[in-house]
């Protein structure tokens, strides 16, 4: 009995440790970054972070008219979607993987995702109000929003 009362504490804590280790394949707070677009101001822009993956699809397909639409993950399973309005370009940090872009605007408004060298990466043509995949974001450093 004295055995087992010593081998207990000794083992318990491992235990405890071993079910609060992530499991393989399971995001983690550890895992997740927060994705960035500056600049970003003005009263028309709305920025939605943590956001379901059936939350972003929403906002992406009900893109206002007159407006951007952008997707980022988060690394969690939690995405950020921004609503841009404003004809500025933008820089991006930590858009990783895959995202996604609705481009709402009227007109000639094609809004061009570029590289560091500011060669175009891809464009969106305006009215495209279906969400256009980016896949990946990592060559994009910056958005011409229009």
């Amino acid at each position: 009995m004295l055995i087992c009362a010593l081998l207990l504490p000794a083992t318990a804590p491992a235990a405890a440790r071993a079910q609060e280790e992530p499991q393989e394949g399971t995001p983690q707070a550890a895992d997740a970054w927060t994705p960035a677009l500056t600049p970003f101001s003005g009263p028309k822009e709305k920025l939605h972070r943590n956001v379901s993956t059936e939350t972003r699809n929403r906002l992406l397909a009900e893109c206002w008219p007159g407006f951007l639409c952008v997707a980022a993950g988060e690394g969690d399973g939690q995405h950020s979607v921004w609503e841009l309005y404003y004809c500025t370009e933008r820089s991006l940090s930590d858009f990783l993987g895959a995202g996604a872009v609705t481009n709402s605007q009227g007109g000639n408004a094609s809004a061009r995702l570029l590289r560091q060298d500011r060669s175009v990466y891809m464009t969106v043509p305006a009215d495209y109000r279906v969400p256009k995949r980016v896949d990946p974001w990592d060559p994009v450093w910056y958005i011409d929003v229009c």
